[in-house]
């Protein structure tokens, strides 16, 4: 019996000392964790790759906006279908025929030489009732500027000699002019407008032939008129 009682004591304190040393383990075990959780985690010094990379599409940005204005800035050509369209070397067209009236009626004929500078041909004929016909030729020279303002629209002035001959018809008055007719020259002026319609080979005009004939006629004003040309 005291044996027994011996063991039992060895064998109650060897419990007694093994619990303690798990409940140190344990205690142990538990230390680190509380620290790691407890500790304020340092922060990561600032890395200058980031800004470094960011700069990039930065740059990029800044080159596309820098090619958005130079392409803004850059003058845009008119291609709308409006436009009047002329020939390399800046003439309305380069040649035309065609007829005027109102002072009788002309053939004319005409032909750009240049792109602002022509000549006309101009054959009139102009009948008087009960007296007799007039036909007269006149050269000239022309000038021609577009008016920035209407599209197809020119200003013309020019100057040149003319040659007629006026014949009397046969009446009363065949006593008086035994000749039959006569014969006439001078210098005549001409200032007016012309059109010419976008992508169709027409031309219209309006002018005003003033003139001297030298031959004692003296100053006429009875001249020029209304024309259409077809154009090439």
């Amino acid at each position: 019996m005291k044996h027994l009682t011996t063991i039992l004591f060895f064998t109650a304190a060897f419990a007694i000392v093994n619990a303690n040393a798990q409940v140190k383990k344990t205690a142990v075990k538990k230390q680190p964790v509380k620290e790691q959780e407890t500790k304020p985690v340092a922060k990561a010094p600032a890395s200058t790759a980031p800004a470094t990379i960011a700069a990039v599409p930065q740059t990029q940005q800044t080159k596309q906006v820098e090619k958005e204005n130079q392409q803004a800035s850059q003058p845009k050509t008119n291609t709308t279908k409006t436009e009047i369209v002329t020939d390399q070397s800046g003439r309305p067209y380069k040649a035309a025929l065609g007829i005027k009236f109102m002072w009788g009626i002309s053939a004319t004929g005409k032909y750009f030489f240049k792109k602002d500078q022509a000549i006309e041909a101009i054959v009139r004929y102009r009948s008087y009732s009960g007296l007799g016909n007039d036909i007269a030729i006149t050269a000239l020279y022309q000038y021609e500027k577009a008016i920035p303002d209407v599209a197809g629209l020119h200003w013309l002035v020019g100057a040149g000699p003319y040659y007629g001959n006026f014949s009397y018809k046969k009446s009363i008055y065949s006593d008086w002019y035994a000749s039959g007719g006569y014969s006439y020259y001078g210098l005549a002026a001409m200032a007016g407008l012309e059109y010419k319609f976008n992508n169709t080979p027409i031309a219209i005009s309006a002018d005003w032939m003033p003139a001297f004939d030298f031959n004692g006629g003296g100053f006429g004003a009875e001249s020029g008129g209304f024309g259409i040309k077809y154009t090439f």
